[in-house]
């Protein structure tokens, strides 16, 4: 939560931090979005490297050694340096695919079949509380002013550093995977697979071949087009356009915050209302994971149909005054951020709940492989995010959507079968 309350506030306003540094200084040619495609693009590689340093060190360990790359991510903001910036973004990328890789195995290695939804809601829950935290900070920055300013921009990284700090500290005490009955399971886990890193490459490619899993892809990317769309584009289309507010960079606080209301309250809502164990003796045995899948799609379209109508097609480029289908409407804007928030968490929980049921025994390669196409989307996200307007992006989401939505409702049909 600390962790990520430093970068998802990063995130969200990195691209018009730069736009600001750049005024400052022409020298500085730093992009927001060029830099989030570098992260994702080396996230992306560096998880089909994940499982074998994890495999070395232990998952706590590359959790902890992966919230390091975060804290110095936050450098090149004091520097204004380019090349700072974007090697940082590297490093980010290779610490990015430890602490989730990482986390994504710690969690299924303290779970079973019966609480995996909730554990997944309740992590899920906690982590996006880091967006509400952050974008709190921004609101209260932004009060009595418009622009990013340097004493301002001094002011939120410096912060930002130090929440960051603290929760990678926090991560040192985290206590060793145990499973359903106690014992610590992620030895043997480790000592019981004798591949090579080669081989688990091999094995990972293979098990992304298998139909199941290459339908349960097209989710996967789909959720790192929300990552790029829902954390960055975004709320810069909204900074960027100016007949929104009197103060559209104060307003990027209040969506990025409703949406990380969106993100607890659907991550609670999975939790609480996911299907129980069949030994529950309660009458009510929850909605199953397809349930909630449609559930959260018919959240994003509602969102993507309002957004199509209140931004600009322009807007995710820079300051325009473009009008839009109707009149940009700020409160319209802050409700969409609720939606996209609470949509996402939806997905999100339902992809980590089929992967510790249905691969419980080989939960390693597969959410390598869930990091690596979820990144691998995110970074082409971000590339295209500076070429194709808002339109575009919105039709490329619903399609892939779709086709994510019908595809995982296939897959769990097998599951709930078996």
């Amino acid at each position: 939560m600390f962790v990520f309350t430093s970068y998802m506030t990063v995130s969200n306003i990195e691209k018009t931090v730069l736009k600001s540094i750049e005024k400052e200084d022409p020298s500085f040619t730093g992009d927001g979005y060029t830099s989030q495609c570098i992260i994702y693009g080396v996230f992306a590689l560096c998880n089909w490297l994940a499982p074998t340093i994890i495999g070395i060190i232990g998952s706590r360990k590359s959790i902890y050694l992966g919230s390091i790359c975060y804290v110095l991510f936050l450098m090149p903001f004091f520097l204004s340096s380019t090349f700072l910036l974007y090697t940082m973004s590297a490093l980010l990328g290779f610490g990015a695919s430890l602490i989730w890789t990482g986390q994504g195995i710690y969690l299924t290695l303290n779970s079973d079949s019966s609480t995996i939804s909730r554990n997944s809601g309740i992590f899920w829950a906690m982590s996006k509380m880091s967006i509400c935290i952050g974008n709190v900070f921004m609101i209260l920055v932004f009060c009595d002013q418009t622009e990013f300013n340097k004493f301002t921009r001094i002011l939120i990284f410096t912060v930002m550093a130090v929440v960051c700090s603290f929760g990678t500290l926090i991560l040192m005490v985290l206590r060793p995977p145990v499973d359903a009955e106690g014992k610590k399971n992620e030895v043997n886990l480790w000592k019981s697979n004798s591949m090579n890193p080669k081989q688990k490459i091999k094995g990972s490619v293979r098990l992304l071949m298998t139909k199941h899993m290459l339908m349960l892809s097209i989710l996967f990317l789909f959720t790192g087009l929300t990552i790029s769309f829902n954390n960055s584009v975004y709320s810069s289309s909204i900074a960027f356009t100016k007949s929104i507010s009197t103060n559209s960079k104060q307003l990027i606080g209040y969506t990025a915050l409703v949406g990380g209301v969106g993100e607890v309250i659907g991550s609670l809502l999975c939790s609480i209302l996911g299907k129980k164990s069949s030994r529950s003796s309660s009458k009510f045995s929850g909605l199953s994971r397809s349930t909630m899948i449609i559930i959260s799609f018919f959240i994003n379209i509602v969102a993507y149909g309002l957004i199509f109508v209140n931004l600009p097609n322009d807007s995710p480029f820079g300051d325009t005054y473009t009008k839009s289908i109707i009149k940009p409407n700020q409160y319209l804007a802050i409700f969409c951020g609720f939606l996209l928030g609470l949509g996402g968490s939806g997905f999100n929980t339902q992809i980590y709940n089929v992967i510790g049921t249905k691969y419980s025994s080989n939960v390693v390669s597969t959410v390598s492989l869930f990091m690596f196409m979820q990144s691998t989307s995110a970074a082409i996200s971000f590339f295209y995010s500076n070429q194709f307007g808002i339109y575009v992006q919105l039709i490329i989401l619903t399609i892939v959507m779709t086709i994510g939505t019908l595809s995982y409702i296939v897959v769990d049909k097998s599951v709930s079968i078996k």
